[in-house]
């Protein structure tokens, strides 16, 4: 399991093969097919073996509030991205690697590996934006799922920035943004997340006599 997850990060699920994944645990083909029966069944375990525990961890700290008044915006925001973020930036942990793969998965997309993917995190994804929902006042539920996804991205990419070989941020920045430390992270990202969900629904996009949409004007 921890060899498949480090070949798949690294190769994407379509490009790796049972071969490399025996090599690196050292192992035989043999052994993949008698425990998983296949490398698709390999995939979902893997899958689930390092989302699950986020979700846990997300559902968690986002129940350790009970639903009212006293759970905030920002308690539900920092429960769906903290975990995620502590984790990824745990250098022993396998969770860094899970980002990679969403990647890889969202770069190089096939039926399998998008249906897998969805099932370790839709349900999960529907709770939070029903609690996202709860937490703003007015929100509409299609605010609610835009800025969700928004969410999710923006997490990932800065997750995928304190990657080795990336720190972009750090270097454009000249330091001042240190992408390896999670707590600072975590506030900036819980900041900017929850300042989205505040903010006022957008005008409608009004098509031109061209038929092409526009921006309105006062927008501009």
């Amino acid at each position: 399991m921890a060899a498949a997850l480090r070949v798949f990060a690294t190769r994407g699920f379509e490009a790796a093969t049972l071969k490399e994944i025996t090599l690196t645990s050292q192992t035989n083909v043999a052994a993949i097919h008698y425990h998983f029966g296949s490398k698709e069944v390999l995939i979902q375990e893997v899958l689930a073996s390092v989302a699950n525990p986020i979700n846990s961890l997300r559902l968690e700290l986002l129940n350790s509030v009970p639903e009212g008044p006293e759970r905030t915006l920002v308690h539900v925001v920092r429960s769906l991205v903290a975990p995620p973020i502590q984790l990824s930036l745990d250098s022993t942990g396998d969770a860094r690697l899970l980002t990679r793969l969403l990647l890889q998965a969202r770069a190089l997309p096939s039926e399998f590996t998008s249906t897998t993917i969805f099932a370790q995190y839709d349900a999960t994804a529907q709770h939070f934006v029903r609690a996202l929902m709860a937490a703003t006042p007015g929100l509409s539920q299609q605010d609610a799922y835009w800025r969700y996804a928004f969410a999710i991205g923006a997490m990932h990419y800065i997750v995928s920035e304190s990657d080795a070989g990336h720190h972009r941020l750090q270097r454009i920045s000249g330091g001042v943004c240190d992408t390896s430390d999670p707590d600072a992270i975590l506030s900036q990202l819980v900041a900017f997340v929850v300042a989205g969900f505040q903010a006022s629904t957008p005008s409608p996009v009004e098509p031109n006599a061209q038929g092409h949409r526009v921006e309105p004007l006062h927008l501009l």
